[in-house]
This record gives C-alpha cells, structure tokens and sequence, in this order.
C-alpha cells in the first residue's frame, strides 16, 4: 500500500507542476485539475463535464 501511495503522490506532483516552471508540486490549480480529470477519464461529457470538475475545484481550494 505505502507503494501505492507513493505512486498517487507522484502522479499528483507532475500534474501540480506541468505547465508552471514555478510550481513546487505541493497545490495545484484547477487549469491541471481539469487536466488531471479529463487524463484519467473522469469527465465524460455526459455524466461529469469540465463544469462539473470545476464546481468541485472551487469549492474544495
């Protein structure tokens, strides 16, 4: 399981940091958090769109 974890945070660190040479990799901004959903097939267009990532970024930042 830690392996897993480790890998989870990996995976979260080079969404937080692709496209910003400043990021530290510790926050991320909902332009990769809707990267990061469309990536891993979460929005689909019917039942979760990029409206609906971007309600629960704003209300979980």
């Amino acid at each position: 399981m830690a392996g897993e974890i480790s890998a989870l945070e990996e995976a979260f660190r080079k969404f937080a940091i692709h496209g910003d040479t400043r990021a530290t990799g510790k926050e991320m901004h909902g332009k990769n958090w809707s990267k990061l959903c469309k990536d891993c097939h979460v929005i689909d267009g019917k039942n979760v769109t990029i409206t609906d990532v971007d309600i629960v970024f704003s209300k979980i930042k």
